[in-house]
């Protein structure tokens, strides 16, 4: 009976919460997006105590005032500016030796004659030094990492797809390059990210997110890429469902309870070790 009359509690709070005055309501979630950054639907659920289609319901509202920008799963200041994303020229200084570890596990996926998607990051651009396997053919669309894997092009067949060169992160991204890309099939894909948070991959560019997300969907084996330093975080725009990934590759630097947390989405590898979901 208790558990009934917990039941019957939080629905009548849900529907105190719906019953807010919508101004009330609607200055609140603005406040929490400004406050924030970025915010969930279900953060802003629990703060108000309403349900979830409300807040959706607010979100669009607000989205369609350009007071907010709706993002996957919830929203984001407009004063949130993008440029908080760091350069790849500023990225390659970070965290130099658990991108190393990264690579060495990426290129020990990959087999002899595989076609594989590698994307933008500065950790990919770190695997063509460690990949044994031969006649491998490397799908990009950065330049960067396209570059690498030049230095040893008598051992890979290279494609860099073209399309709009986005020069933060030294990637192709657009229409083109999406085009290209959707005619493609790869073995294996390996996707470098912003956040890892729940479910959810994310990076801070929705176009170069939607690059990456064609190149996922046509890859027979698809991993996401992120040093430690990247989980339990979320960025701008999210792209893919980690549960449809075959793996999360990280370090060692990544703490046994982030590694059996996100084991419940996907098998984790970090550093030398295989963590099995």
């Amino acid at each position: 009976m208790s558990g009934d009359s917990e039941q019957n509690q939080t629905g009548t709070n849900k529907k105190a919460g719906d019953r807010m005055l919508k101004r009330e309501r609607l200055m609140t979630i603005r406040d929490l997006v400004d406050r924030k950054g970025i915010i969930t639907v279900s953060e802003i659920c629990d703060n108000l105590g309403v349900s979830t289609m409300t807040v959706r319901r607010d979100l669009n509202e607000l989205a369609e005032q350009n007071i907010l920008v709706r993002i996957h799963g919830g929203a984001q200041s407009r004063q949130y500016s993008q440029m908080t994303e760091l350069s790849r020229v500023e990225k390659r200084s970070l965290h130099v030796s658990a991108k190393t570890q990264i690579a060495k596990i990426v290129a020990s996926l990959i087999d002899d004659g595989d076609t594989v998607y590698i994307g933008p990051g500065t950790t990919n651009e770190l695997i063509a030094q460690f990949v044994s396997a031969a006649d491998v053919r490397v799908i990009t669309n950065s330049l960067p990492v396209f570059q690498t894997f030049q230095e040893r092009s008598d051992r890979f067949q290279l494609e860099l797809i073209g399309g709009t060169y986005r020069t933060r992160s030294g990637a192709f991204i657009g229409s083109l390059a999406n085009e290209v890309l959707n005619r493609l099939r790869m073995d294996k894909a390996f996707v470098s990210v912003n956040g890892v948070e729940d479910n959810v991959i994310s990076n801070a560019n929705a176009e170069e997110g939607q690059t990456q997300s064609i190149a996922l969907s046509n890859s027979g084996k698809r991993y996401v890429v992120g040093d430690h330093s990247k989980l339990n975080k979320r960025d701008f725009y999210g792209f893919y469902d980690l549960d449809q990934m075959d793996g999360l590759i990280t370090d060692s630097g990544a703490s046994s309870a982030d590694v059996e947390k996100y084991r419940r989405f996907t098998q984790v590898l970090t550093g030398t070790q295989k963590n099995t979901k």
